[in-house]
């Protein structure tokens, strides 16, 4: 049931998404009753920032939503309305980001600089371009398009990335190459569906979801049940008291998770599982 849970932690894409990136009434209607019964709904996705926005924009909770993103680089609280008030965040270090995108650079891979308050981009060809429209609709976020050779340019300025994405065919083969050129400790790099995601070596969603649960919320892992499908979810479902992959979650994530639920992102895994939970009561 779910007062053993003090919280509910939900990856977005794959998971409580449908893979046409929506959230359905029933998902909508089953995370607004467990609000309402008392339990803290906390989102955790590789997206950035702005792009959750809209998402909690829809759920319409009561309170703000304690939001892990860039796959655990920093930490929100989302309102409905109003802007986003920043809590934690844990960005590549120069050194980092200067390999990263002169390996992207050298590997003729798209390479975007995200940052909290959005993401620039200098699409060199045609394709890339085509690519990044492509990513731009799944995300629904608009990145910036920069006049100069290339992203590390913005390396000079203020604020070093929160993280840097890189399109490319195969990510996961393509990430496993990335793994291998960048020397040990540099960055932790992730797969994704059409990209390959670099965040600073010991950030992952698993770790930030622990910060801010303990500095923030007053919460440990293990009074939270947490949802996912993928890689970047690894961590998250280890920590939490109870991980449930989805069925059509990463054999990887099935391996570790606690349960694996019977229905999938397009089956409304997510509200079902929360409806039985609320039922248990």
């Amino acid at each position: 049931g779910l007062s053993k849970w003090r919280a509910v932690a939900l990856d977005l894409d794959r998971t409580t998404l449908t893979s046409s990136h929506t959230l359905t009434p029933r998902t909508l209607a089953a995370i607004r009753q467990v609000e309402q019964a008392g339990v803290q709904v906390i989102l955790a996705t590789g997206r950035p920032l702005l792009s959750v926005q809209p998402y909690v924009t829809e759920l319409n909770l009561q309170r703000p939503v304690p939001t892990v993103c860039f796959n655990g680089a920093c930490a929100a609280l989302l309102d409905p309305q109003g802007a986003p008030h920043l809590l934690l965040s844990r960005g590549l270090s120069r050194s980092a980001a200067e390999r990263i995108i002169q390996m992207c650079d050298d590997r003729g891979w798209c390479a975007s600089y995200c940052l909290s308050r959005g993401t620039s981009v200098v699409p060199k060809t045609e394709l890339q371009e085509e690519w990044l429209r492509t990513f731009e609709e799944i995300e629904g976020l608009q990145q910036e398009r920069l006049d100069s050779g290339s992203i590390g340019e913005l390396l000079e300025g203020p604020e070093l990335p929160l993280k840097i994405t890189a399109l490319a065919e195969e990510p996961a083969q393509q990430a496993a190459k990335a793994r291998a050129m960048l020397p040990p400790g540099a960055a932790h790099v992730v797969a994704a569906e059409m990209h390959i995601e670099f965040i600073a070596a010991d950030v992952n969603k698993g770790d930030m979801l622990q910060r801010l649960c303990n500095d923030h919320l007053g919460l440990r892992l293990d009074e939270l049940v947490a949802f996912g499908d993928n890689f970047n979810d690894i961590e998250m479902l280890t920590l939490a008291g109870e991980g449930v992959a989805v069925q059509n979650a990463r054999d990887e994530l099935k391996k570790v998770a606690n349960r694996v639920s019977e229905w999938s992102n397009d089956e409304e895994a997510v509200a079902r599982e929360l409806e039985r939970m609320l039922e248990s009561e």
